[in-house]
């Protein structure tokens, strides 16, 4: 049976890292994932995610009604800084995990201000000039595990490390 913390399989983490660290290729999974706008009612873009165990997740999209959408459905920002947040918070569970730490509770919100002047095409202003990431746990570790902990998350935070460094982006059109 396997060791579970935090509901995360420590023992599948130790195996993972194993993997990896005897061959580094063994981390680097690829990703493609879609959608298709649709051109009537709302939401206005729909696709599916694969999982793991071969099911689908189906996603949507929808623009607010300022810009335009019917807003059933969350915006694509949204699931950006949701999708941060949650990546940061499931880091930050599993080096607890990895640690040994226990935690009762695990919440996360993240906070911002989004700025539609450039979507608008009204102004060159950045949509989001800074986020909030907040945690709030609870645990019998000592301020000071948490602190490393919080340290884990932040250095190694997929998440974290998309929105701090600059990542290449191609942008292609093709016609079908």
């Amino acid at each position: 049976m396997s060791k579970k913390v935090n509901n995360v399989d420590v023992e599948a983490i130790e195996r993972t890292a194993a993997a990896v660290a005897a061959d580094p290729a063994a981390a680097r999974l690829p990703v493609e994932l879609g959608g298709e706008w649709r051109f009537e009612g709302s939401p206005q873009f729909v696709g599916e995610i694969p999982l793991p165990t071969g099911a689908r997740v189906r996603f949507e999209a929808d623009f607010p009604p300022a810009l335009g959408g019917g807003g059933t459905a969350p915006n694509p920002v949204a699931y950006c800084l949701w999708g941060g947040v949650a990546c940061y918070a499931m880091t930050f569970a599993l080096e607890a995990a990895r640690a040994g730490v226990e935690l009762r509770a695990l919440r996360a919100r993240v906070e911002t201000t989004v700025d539609q002047r450039r979507a608008l095409g009204v102004a060159d202003a950045p949509p989001v000039e800074h986020l909030v990431w907040t945690l709030a746990i609870e645990s019998d570790a000592s301020d000071s595990t948490v602190d490393e902990l919080k340290s884990l998350a932040d250095a190694r935070c997929p998440g974290v490390y998309c929105i701090t460094n600059p990542i290449a982006l191609t942008t292609r059109v093709e016609r079908v």
